[in-house]
């Protein structure tokens, strides 16, 4: 059974679960797959400021975003944090410690009120024994935050320059779309919400996001983030690649 605390939301009536192309925690290569995950999931519903999980306990269930969005973080023993990623509609979250049985490495909390579907592991097996294409998807889900992870060791070594061209790069992957003046980010961060992200100062964020502004390879207008030249802002992230 689920923790308290992951099963904390409220039941309740839902929309039909959404399957994400934008998030890193999803990219889904064949949305009929991501479907049939999200229809072995319970309904549930955070409140803004709640938990969907936290960093320490044990559950046997992973979550899929219909509505709303969370902020994924670790909790250091000096009491600071480090964001992970955001989770959108349609993003799955907490996939691997649902398999693996070890405690929850990061907490996950409402930032809006959220709307979610709860997929035990034990519906997953089951499906999957019939449809092997579904423990093909979990694991190449699993695979993706692998990745993630990558990205946030290799930024921590990196100076402030390093880290902001090495997240700007994985969030294009990620989220981005293509138009006539760029690459656009389907979703909008804040100053704040990206240097948490990297470990820096809003400060810090800034300074290095106008410096990437002054030298072309970012539009930034409010939040929203264009890249007119993924390939020269890739060579500039290719730098501090692992």
């Amino acid at each position: 059974m689920a923790s308290r605390h992951d099963m904390g939301g409220r039941g309740g009536w839902m929309r039909s679960p959404a399957v994400s192309i934008t998030s890193p925690f999803l990219l889904t290569e064949d949305p009929s797959i991501a479907q049939k995950i999200a229809a072995l999931g319970e309904a549930r519903v955070y409140r803004n400021g709640e938990f969907v999980y936290r960093q320490g306990s044990l559950s046997d269930y992973f979550y899929q975003v219909v509505d709303g969005r969370l902020r994924i973080y670790l909790s250091r023993a000096d009491g600071s944090e480090r964001v992970l990623s955001y989770a959108e509609p349609g993003a799955g979250i907490g996939e691997s410690t649902c398999f693996d049985g070890l405690p929850r490495y990061a907490s996950c909390v409402a930032m809006v009120d959220s709307e979610l579907l709860a997929v035990s592991r034990r519906a997953v097996l089951d499906a999957g024994r019939r449809e092997p294409e579904i423990l093909v998807e979990m694991t190449r889900r699993i695979s993706r935050k692998a990745r993630l992870f990558a990205m946030h060791i290799a930024a921590d070594g990196l100076p402030a320059c390093g880290r902001v061209a090495l997240m700007l790069d994985h969030l294009v992957e990620a989220y981005g779309v293509e138009r006539p003046e760029g690459v656009h980010l389907r979703v909008q961060y804040s100053l704040d919400e990206l240097a948490l992200m990297i470990g820096v100062t809003r400060v810090t964020m800034s300074r290095e996001l106008a410096r990437l502004i002054d030298e072309g390879l970012v539009i930034r207008k409010g939040r929203e983030i264009v890249v007119p030249d993924v390939a020269a802002l890739r060579a500039v992230a290719g730098d501090y690649r692992p």
